[in-house]
């Protein structure tokens, strides 16, 4: 029974009262006791009501006193909770101002609850995303009709009182009352800006093991090629070191000194095709170990290629006509020599290769705006298209090389003591034409590897 029942009764009562009492100033003596008898019933009756009603309303106040008190300890609980997550926890209204925050919050914004609270939560994003943001919190309140919109989660840049920006993970769930309207939202941060960088950390480590991986697998591969190719481009000039040898061992006695002479150079030019070979070898080796090194010292430009070709015009024993040309106005450079020579000496190599005898190769060196440019030229068998983009990868050999001894290193090395330099070489040939090989050269710049 509420107080509304009792109060009911209790007029009820009154009107009952009234009405006996009326009856009685009408109605004679014995009529009189007859109608105070009942007027006591109907008191007697009026007071056990009256007493039931009052034993309700205490059990009713009994328990709604027990119902305020579980509501006491559950908003205790839930106080409890709310400041003991780990995490920072907001309660905000459907615009983003905060109306809760436990202290996890105020440590992640480094900032007093009492200055947080009626704070728009977006005043503490990176300004550069406070835009995208309000965009997401519109989208949320524009969803706030569908039944099934619970929680969303994205991340965040946020920016702390006078702190370095963070990276949060924003969980937010959606208030409703019982009718289910939207009426605020619930918001969890969480701070993963070490997670991020270890994530990246990892990632990169993961990165870096897959290229060293396959840096591994290209060296093995590398060092099997080479290894199958040196051993056959060894076997001819062995043979030929083998057999002349041999046959001056049995019948130089007989022979003439010219036959003799014949032989010993046949020697001599294998010995030197086996020496470039292994300098190739040696300088792909390097390469690869990221060992090969490069240091530029002062040399005379002019000076170091007639050096050079005066051992290549020995080497080739007047087969071909080399014509030297040089118009420099600076002969000095800071190059490395030991690279240099690999350069040109591999290119010169090529051309004396795929040009026919008694052919002439061509050679100049110039100087303009500090570089110096090495141009070489033949008139031999050319370069196809096809193969020009691939002529400097290792073991590449052009498609016409036909039974021309070679390894497809000598370009590959001439790249690299090129890009060491920081200068570039480009190539033009033609089918049955020739080929024209032009490298320029920094003649004074610092550089490092």
């Amino acid at each position: 029974m509420n107080l509304d029942d009792l109060a009911l009764q209790i007029q009820n009562m009154r009107k009952r009262v009234a009405l006996l009492q009326r009856q009685s100033e009408q109605q004679k003596v014995q009529e009189d006791i007859e109608l105070v008898s009942a007027i006591l019933k109907e008191v007697h009756l009026a007071l056990e009501e009256l007493q039931i009603a009052n034993e309700e309303l205490q059990q009713q106040n009994e328990e709604l006193f027990s119902t305020q008190q579980a509501l006491v300890a559950q908003r205790q609980r839930y106080q409890e909770l709310f400041e003991e997550v780990p995490d920072a926890y907001l309660v905000s209204d459907t615009k983003g101002v905060i109306q809760e925050a436990n202290s996890a919050a105020t440590t992640l914004l480094n900032i007093s609850k009492s200055f947080l609270l009626g704070e728009l939560l977006e005043t503490y994003v990176l300004e550069k995303e406070i835009i995208a943001f309000h965009l997401k919190l519109t989208h949320l309140r524009d969803r706030a009709e569908t039944p099934d919109w619970k929680m969303q989660e994205w991340e965040v840049n946020l920016r702390p009182r006078n702190r370095t920006p963070i990276i949060a993970a924003v969980k937010v769930v959606a208030i409703r009352n019982q009718q289910g309207k939207l009426v605020g939202l619930r918001w969890l941060l969480r701070d993963i800006s070490e997670t991020k960088r270890t994530q990246a950390k990892l990632k990169w480590a993961e990165q870096a093991m897959r290229q060293a991986l396959a840096k591994e697998r290209e060296f093995s591969e590398l060092k099997s090629r080479l290894l199958t190719i040196t051993s056959h481009e060894f076997r001819t000039p062995l043979a030929t070191i083998h057999s002349s040898a041999e046959l001056l061992e049995h019948y130089r006695h007989l022979w003439s000194n010219e036959r003799q002479n014949t032989h010993l150079c046949r020697i001599q030019k294998s010995v030197m095709h086996m020496t470039q070979l292994l300098n190739d070898v040696l300088v792909l080796s390097q390469d690869e170990t990221s060992k090969l090194e490069f240091n530029p010292k002062p040399l005379n430009l002019v000076e170091f290629c007639r050096d050079l070709l005066e051992e290549l015009e020995q080497s080739d024993r007047s087969q071909h006509a080399i014509v030297f040309s040089s118009e420099c106005q600076c002969t000095r450079a800071n190059l490395d020599a030991k690279l240099l020579r690999q350069i040109l000496s591999n290119l010169f190599s090529n051309c004396l290769k795929y040009s026919p005898i008694g052919s002439t190769v061509k050679f100049s060196v110039t100087t303009a705006n500090d570089q110096a440019i090495f141009q070489i030229q033949d008139s031999g068998i050319g370069i196809p298209p096809s193969d020009i983009e691939h002529i400097f990868e290792p073991f590449h050999r052009a498609s016409n090389a036909g039974n021309i001894s070679g390894m497809g290193l000598g370009m590959s090395i001439v790249k690299q003591a090129v890009d060491l330099h920081g200068g570039e070489i480009i190539v033009e040939s033609a089918i049955a034409e020739g080929t024209t090989f032009t490298v320029t050269l920094p003649l004074s710049k610092n550089l490092y590897v």
